[in-house]
């Protein structure tokens, strides 16, 4: 998945399943990140969990520095959503929205599609 600096740690398994439109064995990669979280170590991707940058960031500047150095890990799709308003928040506009392209041409989850729509017309 090419979401610059969103990655997933599974991201070539998910390309191969999405280029060979396997899209039942992408969901499944995807459901199984998402239902089992623990078994995601952030220090074996070199990454950060969303729910630690949510207690780390209080500017504009804390969060570019992040986007800058670090792959930034989901647990939930709610969180992918709180990311996407955060960066909208600090004026990353440009940002998000091209997170999200990235992100909707690998995944169809409607819930994400219509929350980051409702998240651009507030």
């Amino acid at each position: 998945m090419n979401l610059r600096n969103i990655h997933f740690d599974l991201k070539a398994l998910l390309e191969e399943a999405i280029n060979k439109k396997d899209y039942k064995k992408a969901l499944k990669i995807i459901n199984e990140l998402i239902a089992s979280p623990k078994s995601v170590n952030a220090e074996e991707i070199d990454g950060i969990f969303f729910k630690d940058i949510k207690d780390i960031v209080k500017s504009k500047e804390d969060l570019e520095n992040i986007l800058l150095s670090t792959k930034v890990l989901f647990e939930k799709k709610e969180e992918l959503l709180e990311f996407f308003e955060m960066l909208l928040k600090y004026g990353f506009k440009e940002n998000a929205i091209s997170y999200f392209e990235d992100l909707v041409s690998q995944i169809d989850d409607i819930e994400i599609i219509d929350g980051f729509n409702s998240l651009l017309t507030k």
